[in-house]
Formats: C-alpha cells, sequence, structure tokens
C-alpha cells in the first residue's frame, strides 16, 4: 500500500473513532465469511459498524486519537473494531450473544466513553442490566423514601380520622338506643 493510500487510511480509521460513542475489539479468527457477515448485519440493526483493521495503521490512528491508552496489547493477532455510534451497551450485549453461539469469537477489549477496558472488564459492563432498567432501579430506589416519609407524616392524621369516627359511631348508638 502506498504511502499516501497509508495515510488516508489511518484518517479515516481515526475519524471513525472521534465519532463512536465506543470501540470494541475482538479476536475474529476462526469465523466464516457467512458468520462474520451475520455478525455484520445484527450490529448494523444496533448502530454499529464491524471492521477489520489491519494493525498497524490502527495503532496509527490510536495514537492520535487515544494517547493516553495503551492499546497495542489488544492490537496483536487478527483484530476487528466495532465502532458504536449509539448505545455501546447494546452493542455490546449483541456481541456477547453472539460469541455464545459463535466461540471463535473472542473480546479482547474495548473504549468506552474515554475509558480503556480490558476483556474481563468489557465483559463485565455487557451483563449489565439495560440503561432504562437501571435507570428505573435509581428512581424507584430515590422515590422510596420519600413515599415513606409522605405515608409516615399522614399516619397520625389518619389515626386521628379513624379516632374520631369511631366516636362518631359511638355516639349515634346512643342516641338510637
Amino acid at each position: 500500500m502506498p504511502k499516501k493510500e497509508k495515510e488516508l487510511k489511518v484518517e479515516e480509521i481515526y475519524q471513525k473513532l472521534s465519532q463512536s460513542s465506543g470501540i470494541i475489539f475482538t479476536d475474529f479468527k476462526g469465523l466464516t465469511v457467512a458468520e462474520l457477515s451475520q455478525l455484520r448485519a445484527k450490529l448494523r440493526e444496533a448502530g454499529a459498524e464491524y471492521r477489520v483493521v489491519k494493525n498497524t495503521l490502527a495503532l496509527r490512528a490510536f495514537q492520535k486519537y487515544f494517547p493516553q491508552g495503551n492499546v497495542e496489547e489488544y492490537l496483536k493477532g487478527p483484530t476487528a473494531f466495532t465502532y458504536c455510534y449509539g448505545d455501546p451497551f447494546g452493542i455490546l450485549k449483541i456481541i456477547m450473544d453472539f460469541s455464545k453461539d459463535h466461540e471463535n469469537l473472542k473480546l479482547k477489549g474495548g473504549i468506552i466513553d474515554g475509558e480503556l477496558y480490558n476483556s474481563k472488564e468489557i465483559k463485565e459492563l455487557a451483563n449489565l442490566p439495560p440503561k432504562e432498567v437501571l435507570l428505573s432501579k435509581l428512581i424507584g430506589s430515590i422515590n422510596a423514601p420519600l413515599t415513606r416519609l409522605v405515608f409516615g407524616l399522614k399516619w397520625p392524621i389518619n389515626q386521628l380520622v379513624w379516632t374520631l369516627e369511631t366516636i362518631k359511631k359511638e355516639k349515634e348508638k346512643t342516641l338510637e338506643q
């Protein structure tokens, strides 16, 4: 590949890295072309792009995009990048589900929101519940003490009303007799 072509390819990789919300590194060795096409289609539907990139060119782009990280260890052997343009956690789940059925697909690591994660950490992130579930749990945990407070404040008033209601019924009984 001529030098100008390599520079253009590095710039293209850099642009994709800059536009993505996350990048997931995978080892695809042993997957068939049909399996890779199937994975690409699933990821495309979710708003991601799965690309095989030459490691030396990718390393140049990463030195520009992510100079603080040591990504060289993730760029050894056959490496494919998943550029996440939407929710990276949903895309991680798709990759994890696909890897359960296709054991040749292996997670190497990734960068999400500017943080570099190894394969173990990426797998842990993939097992997190969806964002909506986490938000609803957060709202529920914030709401629970407030609800208890409201009921706690209403309890003495409710007791007074019940007591007065009981007194009223007792007086009505005595007046009827």
